[in-house]
């Protein structure tokens, strides 16, 4: 395996080189009040982008499948219906922190629901079940949502559906960066754990190690880090899944390595993609798409080369 260090320092590099040179990079050309403009944008996708990629990282190791993500519970379901209320039916005296403080609400009341089930020992196939089960009853609420909402709304709400780093100001980053640390930290306190859970149960059972514990305690984490994230930005796809995988091959099962090294490459791509979505230009102008599509569409290649690579390697 090759030595971590080189790989941490690295990804570091890119990470802080893709917040620090984001702000020069856009379809308009750079001034000192774009600058600015940029730098909110690129901190918040930053922040975003590492939460995601732990996210992930603790979906995939708790539930012991690799097709988890942030997403798999229901939690950004069931806070894109708490967003989507307000996009659609500005019922709360149209505050500008509405949409992210009900979807946000909406995601604990889900995490609780979830945390309440496992308790019933439903085990991790059972738990994945009622994540997809949630996922197609907010769907379908979502859907109803769309259907009676107002036609000069849909535009917003197809925009935020898509994952979308918009902000001027530094107050939601600040506000993401204190929930994310928070998670980051408890999920360090719980490496140890984490790796003889990812290792086998019943070992870690016989070690000492509050399976059951570790499970709801993980899960909230998640769930908290991936209601932050969605509250603000909407579904951001593929850095949760696609991060944990490009990692493992070099850095293995070790979360002392993983969680800072998911940190790391998640919160670089998510700025490298944003800089490319307000970057590219079609038709001669800027297209400033949602960044949803753009991980979408590099994270979607990445993921198949990793799988037919380790379909291969599993062949020999």
């Amino acid at each position: 395996m090759i030595k971590a260090r080189p790989i941490l320092l690295g990804l570091a590099a890119f990470s802080l080189c893709a917040l620090l040179l984001a702000p020069y990079f856009g379809a308009a050309e750079y001034s000192a009040q774009i600058h600015d403009l940029r730098l909110p944008r690129a901190t918040l996708a930053w922040i975003c982008g590492g939460a995601l990629a732990v996210a992930g990282l603790l979906m995939q190791t708790l539930l012991r499948n690799d097709l988890a993500t942030p997403f798999t519970l229901g939690v950004a379901s069931s806070a894109s219906f708490g967003a989507f209320l307000c996009f659609a039916f500005p019922f709360t005296a149209n505050s500008v922190w509405a949409p992210q403080t009900l979807g946000f609400c909406c995601a604990m009341a889900t995490l609780a629901l979830i945390l309440r089930l496992t308790s019933s020992r439903l085990g991790n196939n059972g738990i994945l079940l009622v994540g997809i089960t949630i996922n197609f009853v907010f769907g379908a609420a979502l859907m109803i949502i769309r259907h009676l909402a107002p036609p000069y709304r849909m535009t917003k709400l197809e925009h935020w559906l898509m994952g979308s780093i918009e902000t001027s100001s530094f107050d939601s980053s600040i506000i993401i960066l204190a929930i994310a640390a928070a998670c980051c930290a408890v999920a360090w306190r719980m490496k140890d754990d984490l790796d003889q859970y990812s290792f086998d149960v019943v070992v870690a059972k016989a070690r000492g190690v509050d399976v059951n514990k570790l499970l709801k305690t993980g899960l909230i984490v998640g769930g908290c880090l991936t209601a932050a994230v969605v509250s603000q930005c909407g579904p951001i796809a593929f850095v949760g899944l696609l991060v944990p995988h490009m990692l493992r091959p070099f850095l293995g099962f070790s979360h002392k390595l993983m969680l800072p090294a998911c940190w790391l490459l998640g919160s670089g791509f998510l700025v490298f993609a944003d800089t490319l979505s307000r970057s590219l230009l079609i038709f001669g102008s800027s297209s400033d798409m949602p960044v949803g599509i753009i991980t979408a569409l590099l994270g979607g290649p990445l993921f198949l080369v990793i799988i037919l690579r380790k379909s291969t390697k599993g062949a020999h």
